[in-house]
């Protein structure tokens, strides 16, 4: 009997030493497609499996020949999967001295295009000889693209500075450039800087334009939000004022600034932006957030990043926001915030959300915190913020906190990154500006992110300061950064499969442990 039992034991001993071995097998193929929801992920010795940075604003087709500054880049994707990419830029050409819009694209095909200048030489003629930047960018149904920038050139509209659009189709190129913050029916009203645009389009190929103003009007002397549309019955609305005067009372009476745009599914445009107005919340700068549909208008301004169920804990300025919209129509805003707590002193990410059954959310920091462990102690500022197409959250952000990278004092920022998936809840943050291959080769300031995402890929671009074959100058680069799909909820791991198979083993041998008893 004896020697029975210890056969049966080292059987199991056996089935379920296999069993452990399998399902840990498993569960290490899981965390190397999975790193960032790794526990033992550490972000200061490991690096993320991105494609190497490349300089997209010179050297395509090894001619370099940008020696200016190339900023704030912006990007956006079309239905085919193409890249488009903008940013502002004062290397001098046959445009002249003065900064200009230039924009570049890439196809499977053909890889990334030579910078463009767009904001100016439509038809060999150069007239734009003022300050073009701050653009945004957007794609519509049909492949067309549209951009919009500030700009400083003196025309019949003053010399003040204004929002200026062009658009591009393959049949044509680019289009002359049209002033879309002023000119109303011949009307030029607009007399005083409208800076930081943001642009739309929804699903009926509507253009929906932001942007921060500082005219004087009925709603006081202060910055404003102004909001223009464009269809092609009725081309550009006149501008409108959406940060204030909702039923007719001017209440928001300080700087309203850093605005953000995003359209639904159902067309209905949602706003966000970074407000200086004094109320209940306090005297520091807080997010706001409003909304137009065509059956409401647009809605009265809400305060998303204090507040919630009436608790104003968060005392410090809250600056830079971003909005995407996911396949449900719920709400993702994120921004900079410089207020105290558990994470430290220095200024992170926050998120917040909205549901339709639930309203917003608490926000959280995303920038620092991962399994409790607060080790990011630099300025993580202006986040942007994507979702693919199986609805996975991706935030990137600058960030200065020194690690294997190198970090700190305003000499070399990093860009870095998060993710987040209702399985997984939030990543831990990953250096996606260097590091490739465990080469840390980026020595400077990467700054002012923009991201994309489709279904395999989010794609990132920003401004870097790194010196290179391309020369000192500061230089726009790209970078893509595969997509991990989580296991699912419901699907059954090869992990738990062998535990199922243990188990019935072992129920095996006891049905027939007790037969044998019977003989």
């Amino acid at each position: 009997m004896k020697k029975k039992l210890g056969t049966i034991f080292l059987v199991l001993l056996f089935v379920f030493t296999i069993s452990i071995m399998l399902n840990s097998s498993n569960l290490a193929i899981y965390k190397r497609d999975n790193d960032l929801n790794d526990i033992n992920f550490n972000i200061r010795t490991s690096s993320w499996d991105f494609d190497n940075a490349t300089v997209i604003s010179d050297g395509i087709q090894d001619i370099i020949w940008n020696d200016g500054m190339s900023r704030y880049p912006e990007i956006a994707i079309d239905s085919s999967g193409n890249l488009h990419v903008v940013w502002g830029d004062d290397t001098d050409g046959t445009w002249g001295t003065d900064y200009e819009v230039m924009y570049a694209s890439y196809t499977t095909a053909t890889g990334w295009s030579i910078a463009t200048v767009i904001s100016d030489g439509y038809m060999g003629s150069y007239w734009n000889d003022d300050f073009s930047s701050y653009p945004d960018i957007a794609v519509d149904s049909t492949g067309k693209v549209h951009v919009v920038w500030i700009d400083d050139t003196d025309g019949i509209w003053g010399s003040d500075v204004e929002i200026m659009y062009a658009s591009y189709i393959s049949a044509t190129g680019w289009s002359n450039i049209t002033v879309i913050s002023d000119g109303y029916m011949g009307d030029y009203w607009n007399d005083d800087d409208s800076i930081q645009p943001a642009i739309t389009i929804d699903n009926n190929n509507k253009i929906h334009v932001i942007w921060i103003d500082n005219t004087d009007g009925i709603w006081g002397w202060d910055w404003e939000v102004f909001y223009t549309s464009y269809t092609s019955a009725t081309g550009w609305s006149n501008a409108t004022v959406i940060s204030d005067g909702y039923n007719n009372i001017y209440w928001n009476d300080a700087p309203s600034i850093h605005c953000a745009i995003a359209s639904d599914n159902d067309g209905v445009i949602h706003v966000v932006w970074e407000d200086e107005t004094t109320g209940i919340w306090g005297t520091d700068n807080e997010i706001f957030y409003t909304s137009y549909s065509t059956s409401t208008d647009w809605s009265n301004a809400t305060l998303i990043s204090d507040g919630h169920n009436n608790i104003y804990w968060n005392n410090m300025d809250s600056s830079y926001p971003d909005i995407a919209i996911d396949s449900s129509n719920d709400l993702h805003v994120v921004w900079d915030d410089n207020t105290d707590g558990v994470w430290g002193t220095d200024e992170e990410i926050m998120y917040t959300s909205y549901k339709s059954a639930s309203g917003w959310s608490v926000p959280i920091v995303i920038s620092d915190g991962y399994n409790d462990i607060y080790w990011n102690n630099g300025e993580s500022i202006t986040a942007s913020i994507a979702i693919d197409p199986n609805d996975i959250i991706h935030v990137a952000w600058e960030d200065d906190t020194v690690g294997i990278w190198g970090g700190g004092d305003s000499i070399d920022e990093e860009i870095m990154y998060v993710n987040y998936t209702d399985v997984a809840g939030w990543s831990n943050v990953v250096v996606i500006s260097d590091g490739a291959n465990d080469i840390y080769w980026n020595d400077h300031l990467s700054r002012n992110p923009s991201i994309i995402a489709d279904a395999n890929n989010v794609h990132a671009v920003w401004q870097d300061e790194t010196n290179g074959v391309w020369g000192t100058d500061e230089e726009i680069m790209y970078t893509s950064i595969s997509i991990h799909k989580a296991e699912d909820k419901d699907e059954i791991s090869f992990g738990f499969f062998s535990l199922l198979l243990m188990s019935i083993t072992i129920l095996g041998l006891i049905i027939y442990i007790k037969k044998k008893s019977k003989f």
